[in-house]
């Protein structure tokens, strides 16, 4: 558990509000986590800080060996398909002393339905 990370990867917005509530529920998530993930950690694509480069440098030198990115996008668009793998590849050839584990993204999980009837 100490050499694991987590890094929840979001769009990220102009509109600050929406960033604060990405980081927001991340820190409900590391809450929750604490058991399997000695880090966890919120990043963004675009519009914020930190990007994605930036928090898995900074979960290397935190001195975290196995580092999980879980893409928190409802569709699989150019980011999801595209960029987020683009930007995990390069890192891991960069870092090959760490591995990089890229989950499929938030909307692709099997309870998003039961998750949109709990909610009406």
């Amino acid at each position: 558990m100490q050499h694991k990370a987590l890094i929840i990867i979001a769009h990220g917005s102009r509109n600050e509000r929406s960033n604060i509530e990405v980081i927001e529920l991340v820190q409900q998530v590391n809450a929750l986590l604490d058991a399997e993930f000695s880090l966890v950690k919120s990043a963004f694509l675009e519009f914020a800080d930190p990007s994605l480069e930036e928090c898995i440098i900074a979960c290397i030198q935190a001195g975290k060996k196995d580092i999980v990115i879980l893409p928190y996008f409802l569709a699989s668009g150019n980011h999801v398909t595209r960029d987020i793998p683009e930007i995990v590849e390069k890192m891991q050839r960069e870092h090959t002393e760490v591995t990089l584990e890229l989950k499929k993204h938030l909307g692709s999980a099997s309870g998003m339905a039961s998750l949109l009837k709990s909610m009406v």
